[in-house]
């Protein structure tokens, strides 16, 4: 039998950086991890599900859940989230404090937040929240090998599509399923939290898979 266990590390906070400083934890409340074939995350198949969300730190190698994929070469994933997160600098400069967990509301509808389910009908779902009050949605983070993901004008949280390509985060690589292959999915998040001048924030990490020995 084959087992591939999808170690998701990362988040989302979108803010300009003063000093450019690592995380030393980054904490989400997960629901669902999905992966499809297309670049643009249609037709995705559900490798993890809980109608709770559980809370992991990215940073921690954690396994979310087990699950086996048919073989072939998946170009995007889909987590399924709350849009709070939590991270801790590992050091000190400006207005962020090395030990201090930070929480930040990433989809908001002062930011123009707005999420989707993979492949849903009719409009997309407003965030709710500002940035002085917080609150918990959920919403799909996509992640995919399209170049054009994450460059500017698109949203973090809706699907990428021939029109909206800049929609999602770039996937640095595919996640490739044959035989008993293993892979984890791993995030670089060095110097990626900073202080805007403002408060203590967090700009994306880079994503991309890792082939297991």
């Amino acid at each position: 039998m084959k087992l591939h266990k999808l170690a998701l590390l990362g988040a989302v906070l979108l803010s300009s950086q003063a000093m450019a400083l690592d995380a030393s934890s980054l904490k989400l409340q997960v629901y669902s991890v999905m992966l499809s074939t297309s670049p643009l995350c249609t037709s995705p198949v559900t490798v993890f599900s809980s109608a709770t969300p559980t809370e992991v730190d990215f940073l921690a190698s954690p396994t979310l859940g087990s699950g086996n994929p048919a073989d072939g070469t998946y170009n995007c994933v889909v987590i399924k989230m709350s849009d709070l997160i939590k991270f801790t600098p590992s050091a000190s400069s400006g207005l962020c404090t090395s030990g201090t967990q930070y929480v930040a509301d990433v989809c908001r509808s002062d930011n123009g937040g707005m999420t989707q389910a993979p492949d849903a009908a009719g409009a997309p779902t407003v965030c709710l929240g500002t940035d002085a009050a917080p609150v918990s949605d959920a919403v799909y983070l996509y992640l995919t090998t399209n170049a054009s993901a994450g460059t500017g004008g698109g949203n973090t949280f809706l699907q990428p599509t021939s029109t909206s390509s800049t929609n999602g985060l770039n996937l640095t690589a595919p996640l490739v399923i044959a035989g008993t292959a293993k892979s984890k999915f791993v995030v670089n998040a060095t110097g990626k939290v900073g202080d805007d001048g403002v408060s203590c924030g967090m700009n994306p990490p880079v994503f991309g898979f890792q082939k297991l020995p």
